[in-house]
């Protein structure tokens, strides 16, 4: 039997062959979509999507508590916005203190993944610590929630370094990143018995095949449920 040809040295002897006729991308889309038609191949590429290693309740308080030793008021509120909200990165760094509405206690995130609008809420305990934290930022004449001495909205890079600045500080192993919070969340959710339908309303997943179930739910379904839910949430 043939010894197969490891799928590096494969690829470099294509590139070969290929580099003569100068490809563009969609050349070579074409050309590996031929092949495996050749070769019999059907359906598409499937790759192995490995779970998120969450954090255990204990992980998830010493975590907070880095964060609050420390009593940055900004931070403070912008991890508690992750782990209450799930949301994307992208999402949080471009939130305006417009886009939070205090009296219903919702976030409006401006044309998210997907350029969908969406409401996202937030827990009746977290009131009182977001508008002290609005009024501030009002005072310094902010326009995004989270911003720099500079009043520049604070970047994704610099997000993703807070958040490994008080992993490191908690002294936690595994690895800590803003989008794991999003999992955080929405398995938290789960585990309380809200169907993924409505937890589609607050993350802003788009799945068709689920379209046909939450298009006739609304926030208002959610909210009562996400509160109750909350209430039990390790970080307070």
């Amino acid at each position: 039997m043939m010894k197969r040809v490891p799928p590096k040295e494969m690829a470099l002897k294509l590139t070969k062959i290929l580099k003569k006729q100068r490809p563009d991308p969609n050349y070579l889309k074409k050309v590996f979509e031929h092949v495996r038609r050749e070769m019999g191949m059907k359906g598409r590429i499937i790759e192995k999507k490995k779970l998120p290693k969450l954090l255990t309740e204990e992980e998830m308080n010493r975590f907070y508590e880095a964060v609050w030793k420390t009593a940055n008021p900004t931070h403070m509120v912008m991890i508690k916005l992750f782990l209450f909200t799930g949301l994307r990165i992208a999402e949080l760094a471009t939130v305006t203190l417009d886009d939070v509405d205090l009296r219903s206690l919702k976030v409006r995130i401006d044309q998210g993944k997907g350029k969908k609008d969406r409401y996202v809420p937030v827990p009746e305990s977290f009131r009182g610590e977001l508008t002290q934290f609005i009024k501030a930022q009002q005072k310094k004449g902010a326009h995004f929630l989270f911003e720099s001495n500079r009043m520049d909205k604070f970047t994704t890079r610099w997000i993703r370094e807070i958040v490994k600045k008080y992993a490191r500080q908690a002294g936690i192993e595994k690895r800590i990143y803003p989008h794991l919070f999003r999992h955080q969340l929405f398995t938290f959710l789960t585990q309380k018995g809200i169907l993924d339908a409505k937890i589609q309303l607050i993350s802003g997943h788009e799945d068709r095949k689920s379209l046909a179930i939450y298009q006739d739910l609304s926030l208002a379904d959610v909210e009562k449920e996400y509160r109750e839910a909350m209430k039990d949430f390790p970080v307070k």
